[in-house]
């Protein structure tokens, strides 16, 4: 009995992230996920309470994978010692995410919508600001650059939409993996200029 609660639940979960992927939080319907489920909106009810429950579901697991681990991460970026070695870590991370997780990753970032998930990316942007920040600042020539927190902002975005948009265009492992090495070299050479 157990195997079989669980089966329905993973088909309502599969269909969900179908529908709110097409779709997007907003426009989705659980009569929709219900049919696509192949059971009775009745019983989708019976394992999620609406459509924002089903969605958190979905959405916050990947959201805490993303931000926790660098939430309390101003330790590690001591260790890490150069921005080039943040930048390989975190790409072994992203091309994981990429390979098993990128729908629901863009369910998070581009559908949530209408979700206490909209500020996602905003969220993530922030926290990725800090790791940047203290990779940047002991390395910068404060004689010459004046760099001050919209730079930083700017600067964690611009980063944050390119690996947003190799999750949009995805054409495969190999051409993710080539992108996102393309996009952290340009953008670790491009600010590594700031030393003076």
């Amino acid at each position: 009995m157990q195997v079989l609660k669980e089966n329905v639940k993973e088909k309502i979960y599969q269909a969900a992230v179908e529908e709110f992927y097409k779709k997007g939080f907003l426009k989705a319907k659980m009569q929709d996920i219900a049919k696509k489920a192949g059971i009775s909106v009745g019983l989708t009810y019976s394992y999620y309470n609406n459509k924002e429950d089903l969605f958190a579901a979905i959405a916050e697991p990947i959201y805490k994978e993303i931000i926790q681990p660098m939430e309390n991460e101003e330790e590690r970026d001591s260790e890490i010692g150069d921005p080039a070695n943040l930048f390989e870590q975190e790409s072994a991370f992203i091309l994981q995410l990429l390979r098993q997780k990128r729908e629901i990753f863009l369910i998070l970032i581009d559908r949530s919508k209408g979700t206490r998930f909209e500020k996602a990316k905003e969220q993530i942007i922030n926290v990725t600001k800090e790791h940047i920040k203290r990779q940047l600042n002991p390395k910068v020539n404060s004689q010459i650059f004046k760099i001050d927190e919209a730079f930083y902002h700017i600067l964690t975005n611009n980063f944050i939409e390119g690996l947003l948009e190799i999750a949009r265009h995805y054409q495969g492992n190999k051409w993710a993996e080539n992108m996102l090495k393309l996009l952290t070299h340009q953008f670790f050479y491009g600010v590594s200029g700031f030393q003076g």
